[in-house]
């Protein structure tokens, strides 16, 4: 009896080792730029006569992306836009927007908020007003929410999105916050300002996993793509990005 249960656990354990490996084999390889500013944004360089919607998905292709997000400050104005040159051709667009928050006494804490495939201008406008962002602070970069991040936390994740902490690697005044980002409120997902920021983390946190992402950020057409990060999933959507995003929750 002792050696069929053995036999049985042998058999089982491969059995899940094979599965492991042939999803391995399905997954496939998807270039991501989840931060991206358009003219909503102010201080964006855009060129005269250039339709700037049509003009990011066309180049956004060219660059060999296969998902863009648009991440504008305060403003989801460009989203249908955007939503619409891609009309669910090859580059699968993300509805997002940026905040700038507010932990303790550092009130430079930026928010990369990303939001289901479904919603639209209207949706991530609506989110805005309920995090209290006046019309006009719409695409400023120097306002900053007033609403705890905690709450923005629970709203974006009750509405199905992910938030990323972006550029939190930038200055030491935003460093500060680190420990309460990963430690207190268990962000696992960061965009980095400085690639090697990675070695930061792992030093700091050896025992955590992390997902260390490094994107464009672009301003202008031209800085578009200029960081990805290349991801290997069974396939490309936004659900399969969010679960493999999410906080943990058991360190908030």
């Amino acid at each position: 009896m002792t050696q069929e249960k053995v036999s049985l656990n042998k058999i089982v354990e491969k059995e899940v080792v094979d599965n492991q490996s042939a999803a391995k084999k399905r997954a496939k390889s998807f270039v991501l730029d989840l931060r991206v500013h358009t003219p909503a944004s102010d201080g964006y360089f855009g060129i005269n006569g250039i339709d700037t919607a049509p003009a990011l998905v066309s180049l956004a292709k060219v660059k060999g992306l296969d998902m863009m997000a648009v991440t504008d400050y305060h403003s989801g104005a460009s989203i249908d836009a955007v939503v619409g040159a891609a009309n669910g051709g090859d580059v699968k667009i993300v509805p997002g927007v940026n905040l700038r928050c507010k932990i303790g006494t550092c009130d430079d804490v930026a928010l990369t908020c990303l939001f289901p495939e479904n919603f639209r201008t209207r949706d991530v406008e609506d989110f805005l007003n309920v995090v209290g962002v006046p019309t006009a602070a719409r695409g400023q970069r120097t306002y900053v929410v007033n609403t705890p991040i905690n709450q923005i936390v629970e709203l974006v994740e009750s509405l199905k999105g992910f938030i990323m902490p972006s550029r939190m690697d930038q200055t030491p005044h935003r460093m500060s916050v680190l420990p309460t980002l990963v430690e207190e409120m268990g962000f696992r997902t960061f965009d980095l300002a400085y690639p090697d920021s990675a070695q930061f983390f792992k030093k700091k946190w050896p025992k955590i996993k992390f997902n260390l992402f490094s994107f464009s950020n672009a301003n202008s057409l031209a800085q578009l793509g200029t960081r990805t990060a290349r991801v290997k999933l069974p396939e490309l959507n936004f659900d399969i990005i969010r679960n493999m995003t999410q906080r943990d929750i058991t360190a908030a």
